[in-house]
């Protein structure tokens, strides 16, 4: 027989999964004497027993955020986690990462273990670069468990929460206006799914650029990962009849991996029958051959911004706590922020020297 857990009481009694937990702690303190007596009796009727050490547990591990992450291979990452955990690292609090997308396959299975270890070990704040499910939106709100979500929107049911991306839009009709500087008038977008849901506005802006400039346009949708945008790419060229673009626009790190090798492997040579530009800047993309023409969202920057509101937002609730008050998550309107992209010209995409595009 299955045992009653605090979610089976929250619904007899029609209260808040953190009511309940309130309720049922040592210390009521915020929960009306009607609400306790409701929550002891659905935990009776229902044979439910608080587990004393957990909630002990929870209480003390309130200093952890958890970074939900879809794909460390993408050097995007490696700057995002530096603002995340340099600006947390100031408030005393730690970081624990956890990947749902490892190596860009996604699992719907992993993301639900996740939250519900994040759950269990009581995290104060969750920082997402993926859009979550709606069910595991819900468990964090039940638990009073604020997130911000960076690189991605949440999803359409919750576009209150906050989030730290980058103008996408802008940023795609920034590419499109340069290459179509250049004359080049057949375009072709190697994109991750849609799962990432910056894929949007990026393509969106790609699409209106090619026709206000009247460039020809083809989206290739590839696996998360390089050797899915390796493989991608050679299917496409290797169709009958298929000619390879004049410029090739690389979605995030690893499809501008994966391209690099393909046009290397066959020959084609960079700049000069292929144009290429990617999303993302990284180390060392000026180091490339030829040196790799990038826009650049400044990933760092987004980290420091998105840990600044979620600080925010939990110093809040501890001032709540504190004062004996329910410890729900404020979020405010600006806590929706977009940072401007800058196109960061190098020789990939056929200018001669390199500078900045203001």
């Amino acid at each position: 027989m299955k045992k009653p857990t605090m979610r089976d009481v929250s619904r007899v009694s029609g209260l808040s999964v953190y009511t309940v937990s309130r309720a049922l702690s040592e210390d009521p303190t915020g929960v009306t004497a009607e609400s306790r007596e409701r929550v002891v009796a659905a935990a009776k009727e229902l044979g439910y027993v608080p587990n004393r050490a957990a909630q002990q547990l929870r209480r003390n591990t309130r200093s952890s955020v958890a970074v939900i992450t879809s794909s460390t291979s993408n050097y995007y990452y490696i700057d995002l986690m530096r603002g995340i955990q340099g600006t947390l690292r100031d408030s005393g609090r730690t970081v624990v990462v956890a990947d749902i997308a490892a190596e860009g396959y996604y699992s719907p299975e992993i993301e639900d273990a996740t939250i519900q270890d994040l759950i269990q070990s009581r995290s104060a704040g969750v920082i997402s670069t993926l859009a979550l499910r709606q069910e595991n939106l819900d468990l964090l709100r039940d638990w009073q468990i604020p997130i911000v979500f960076v690189d991605s929107q949440p999803p359409a049911t919750a576009r209150s929460l906050p989030a730290i991306t980058m103008a996408n839009y802008e940023a795609g009709m920034q590419v499109g206006e340069h290459l179509a500087s250049h004359g080049y008038d057949s375009w072709l977008f190697l994109a991750y799914p849609v799962l990432w849901s910056t894929r949007f506005e990026r393509e969106r802006g790609i699409r209106e650029a090619a026709e206000k400039f009247g460039a020809e346009l083809v989206v290739l949708e590839s696996p998360n990962n390089v050797d899915g945008a390796f493989a991608t790419l050679s299917g496409f060229l290797d169709a009958p009849g298929a000619t390879p673009p004049r410029a090739l626009i690389a979605g995030n790190n690893p499809m501008i991996h994966g391209a690099y090798s393909v046009l290397r492997d066959r020959g084609i040579a960079i700049p000069d029958e292929v144009a290429v530009v990617g999303f993302d800047d990284f180390a060392w993309a000026g180091l490339l051959d030829p040196p790799l023409t990038v826009l650049d969202e400044d990933s760092e920057a987004i980290g420091v911004k998105a840990a600044r509101t979620l600080t925010r937002i939990m110093d809040d609730q501890r001032t709540a706590e504190d004062s004996g008050q329910s410890p729900s998550p404020h979020y405010q309107p600006g806590d929706q922020q977009e940072v401007k992209g800058e196109l960061v010209i190098r020789r990939s995409c056929g200018c001669q020297s390199e500078v900045t595009d203001d």
